[in-house]
This record gives structure tokens, C-alpha cells and sequence, in this order.
């Protein structure tokens, strides 16, 4: 089992939709959530971002000052009373350790970030490994962080299910190989996720047969995508 991390471990995305809506708001311009979500997890998402920002509103100068800019609103949002653990986590990581599957983290933020994390609501001990952005040479939707993940783990992509949030991510754990559970979060939800295997609004709500040992060594039965309303 590999997780992705922003997300669907922990909930960082709330905080991090903030600083970016500030960012724009202090120069009069509205960020649509489903502008930010669409670029949320993109390699060039942030760059897109700031060129939007730019464009509309010629006042805001130049994209290393907004850099800078959000660099400050990052420090002052990403803060624990912001980057919470996802609601069931620690139950759900609990209970795949105890029937034995092996887990990893593969994530497109730096091991750094992750790691204060899982050790700040202490899931470290879960995790066999943790691949991050600075252990691959390209970001998701590339699916290096996966297959290098699986890699560290002695295991087959094809063994492995991964747990999403974002389209990169994904996109990028069905390239490798993967059985791909997607778990959008509430600024996310609305987004297509017809690519994944499974669409689920929470871990608790994943398909029994992906929990039991050596499940993928049988077809899966068709996706289920139809478990997440939009609204």
C-alpha cells in the first residue's frame, strides 16, 4: 500500500487553498477553487498560478516578489493548528499493519515535509519507506516516485495499490502500474477522477477485497466511480 502524502495523510490542503487565496486577495483578484485545484499537484501548477495572478493584475510586479510573498503566507499557514491528520488515518494505517501489508509514502513534496509529519502525529513507524520529490528526477504525473517507491519496497508495481488526492498523482500511480484509490478532499471532489480504479469520499469507505493479502493476485472487479457525489 502506497500513500501519497498532502491529502490523504494529512490535511494540508485547506491551509495551503488559504495562502493562495490570500495571496490574490491582497491584490484584488478572486482564486476559483476549481482554478487552484486543477493546478494543485501539477509540477508547474504554482508558475501557472502566479502567471495568472500576474496577468490580471498588472500591480502585483513581478513573479519572484509573489514567490517571496508566498513563501511568508506558507510559514504563517502551514502551521500544526492548519495541517491536520486526515480524519481515520490512524485507525486505517493501524489496521493494514496489522494484517501485514507493507507500506510507503510516495509523495511530490520533499522528504523533509513529510517526515515532520508523519513524525509530528506520529505514523512515521508505519511506513517501511518514504519517497519524495527530491529522491526522483520528475515530479507527478511521472510516475518515478511510484515505481521507485515499489522498488524499495521488493514488490511489483502491479502488487501495489495507491492512495490519491490530486489528478497528477494519479495519473502518475496508473502509469506505473498501480491499482489507484482516489480520495479527492473537500476542495477537490469536483474534479474528474474517472482515471482512478476506486473513488472513495474516505479510507474507511475502501472496497473491502483491496484489504485482504494478496487481493491483487485476482482481476479487481470493475471501478466504482460512481461513489463520489459532486456537489
Amino acid at each position: 500500500m502506497i500513500f501519497d502524502h498532502d491529502g490523504v495523510l494529512v490535511d494540508s490542503i485547506q491551509a495551503d487553498f488559504l495562502a493562495w487565496s490570500t495571496l490574490f486577495a491582497e491584490w484584488g483578484v478572486e482564486l476559483p477553487t476549481q482554478v487552484w485545484a486543477r493546478a494543485c499537484g501539477l509540477p508547474l501548477g504554482g508558475e501557472a498560478l502566479l502567471e495568472r495572478l500576474a496577468s490580471t493584475s498588472p500591480r502585483a510586479g513581478d513573479k519572484e516578489r509573489l514567490r517571496d510573498r508566498l513563501s511568508e503566507l506558507w510559514d504563517l499557514f502551514l502551521t500544526p493548528d492548519n495541517v491536520t491528520v486526515v480524519p481515520g488515518v490512524p485507525e486505517f494505517l493501524t489496521h493494514l499493519s496489522a494484517a501485514g501489508f507493507r507500506l510507503a509514502v510516495a509523495s511530490a513534496a520533499s522528504r523533509n515535509w513529510v517526515g515532520r509529519w508523519l513524525r509530528h502525529y506520529d505514523l512515521a513507524h508505519h511506513f517501511e519507506t518514504v519517497v519524495g520529490a527530491d529522491d526522483v528526477p520528475a515530479a507527478k504525473p511521472d510516475p518515478a516516485v511510484y515505481l521507485e517507491a515499489a522498488r524499495r519496497l521488493g514488490v511489483a508495481p502491479a502488487a501495489c495499490v495507491a492512495f490519491e488526492d490530486s489528478l497528477a498523482g494519479v495519473a502518475a500511480a496508473k502509469a506505473a502500474g498501480m491499482t489507484v484509490v482516489a480520495v479527492p478532499t473537500p476542495l477537490t471532489r469536483a474534479l474528474d477522477y474517472s482515471a482512478a480504479d476506486h473513488v472513495v469520499r474516505q479510507l474507511a469507505d475502501v472496497p473491502p477485497h483491496l484489504l485482504r493479502p494478496h487481493s491483487l493476485r485476482a482481476p479487481a472487479p470493475e471501478p466504482d466511480h460512481q461513489q463520489v457525489e459532486v456537489s
